[in-house]
């Protein structure tokens, strides 16, 4: 599997499971008081987050990103729409 392609994938879905605990689950919890809410998108999100992280350490060595590309990379998980931000600035490919 290439290690670009399958981090892109993994940055969409921990994007989309950021912005879904942060704008539906979290205001569902602290909100209308609906507790369980965050469970589920919250557990996916971690799994995620997880697979992103080791995601970007192959890519990154598979492509030598600089430590400040990472290190870009690992701060934009944690802000909404981040990992979309991110991916629209990748570098170029090694070799390419």
């Amino acid at each position: 599997m290439d290690p670009r392609r399958l981090f892109i994938a993994i940055a969409r879905a921990e994007g989309i499971s950021l912005l879904l605990l942060f704008f539906l689950a979290m205001p569902l919890k602290y909100g209308m008081g609906y507790e369980h809410a965050t469970m589920v998108p919250g557990w996916l999100h971690g799994v995620l987050f997880m697979a992103y992280v080791v995601a970007l350490a192959w890519v990154s060595a598979a492509e030598k990103w600089s430590i400040l590309t990472s290190f870009t990379a690992f701060v934009a998980s944690f802000l909404p729409f981040g990992t979309f931000w991110f991916e629209t600035r990748l570098p170029e490919p090694a070799g390419a």
